[in-house]
């Protein structure tokens, strides 16, 4: 679809007869990016028109209104601050643990703590497992939420224990996959604070493109959510790119050093200076890479850390 600029006659002719007397430029801002990669109007994380096209809008009204007016036509000057900056710098952060697979049978340990729950959440229990058995999901589904309601009710007055709530549930996980619910996504830990790193996708909810930068030779073969290493509950990424609420990644290293990581890009230079040290986690260590001839380039490259100190590309990789 069309670029649509709606301009105020009076308001840029006030403000061009205001740039030419002070002797300064009229300024264009509000270039978009297209976050999630539709090139759609139908969603705020896109843009529906390209740069060109975004110029000749924003010149030809400028135009259109001083002719009418009468008025000089001034010299346009874009700050279009995130659209020069996001594509310069990538976010890199490691998963190093995730949630264990779900499994199909009960614990000796979970099954002794749901001996242990109140004779009204026993009640429930018995019914959950009776629509269980019949097949009867719509019936499961409202004995399952009475049965976690009632045990965070009582934990709150202190007759049950955390590992109680935990028992419940994991019992509710495993019924409900025995009759035949999809596995939830795994939740993988990562090594920053999304207040810390990704103010923006916490607070406006706006999204970043984020994927593995390794193994991608693999395909995916696990549906994750992120979760950061804070104590806050809303330290987590659970909304990405195409409306989902899942991320494709592959399953943790079993054995060695190595972790398993992740980049954000988009980012440009706004998140981490607006996202302080939240946490005390302070900020990630930052490479800066420019084109440059020196001892220490590779095809042509730069390679700068955070200390301003030259370093090689090899040493970068193993930062």
């Amino acid at each position: 679809s069309a670029l649509v600029l709606e301009l105020s006659c009076d308001i840029v002719v006030n403000y061009c007869i205001a740039a030419a007397l002070v002797g300064v430029h009229l300024v264009a801002a509000c270039l978009g990016i297209d976050y999630d990669g539709t090139h759609s109007a139908q969603t705020d994380m896109s843009v529906a028109y390209s740069l060109e096209e975004y110029v000749a809008a924003v010149v030809a009204g400028v135009g259109r209104v001083c002719d009418r007016k009468g008025v000089q036509h001034p010299v346009i000057c874009s700050e279009s601050g995130r659209a020069v900056v996001s594509h310069h710098s990538v976010l890199i952060f490691e998963a190093f643990s995730a949630t264990a697979p779900a499994s199909n049978m009960m614990d000796p340990a979970t099954a002794y703590l749901l001996d242990e729950l109140t004779d009204d959440c026993r009640s429930d229990y018995r019914n959950l497992m009776v629509s269980a058995v019949r097949g009867d999901f719509d019936t499961y589904g409202l004995y399952a939420d009475q049965l976690k309601r009632h045990c965070a009710e009582q934990f709150k007055e202190g007759v049950l224990g955390l590992e109680h709530l935990a028992a419940v549930d994991g019992l509710c996980e495993i019924v409900a996959r025995g009759m035949g619910a999809a596995e939830g996504p795994r939740r993988y830990h990562i090594n920053l604070s999304v207040f810390t790193s990704l103010p923006d996708m916490w607070a406006i909810e706006q999204l970043f493109p984020i994927i593995p930068i390794q193994r991608l030779q693999e395909r995916p073969a696990v549906d994750g959510v992120l979760s950061d290493l804070t104590c806050d509950s809303d330290g987590k990424v659970d909304q990405f790119i195409g409306g989902r609420s899942s991320l494709p990644l592959h399953e943790l290293p079993t054995h060695g050093t190595r972790g398993y990581y992740l980049g954000m890009f988009l980012g440009g230079a706004y998140q981490e200076a607006l996202g302080g040290l939240h946490n005390l986690f302070g900020g990630p260590s930052v490479v800066r890479v420019s084109q440059s001839d020196g001892p220490h380039c590779e095809r042509g490259f730069m390679v700068w850390s955070r200390e301003d100190k030259s370093i090689s590309c090899r040493q970068t990789r193993e930062m």
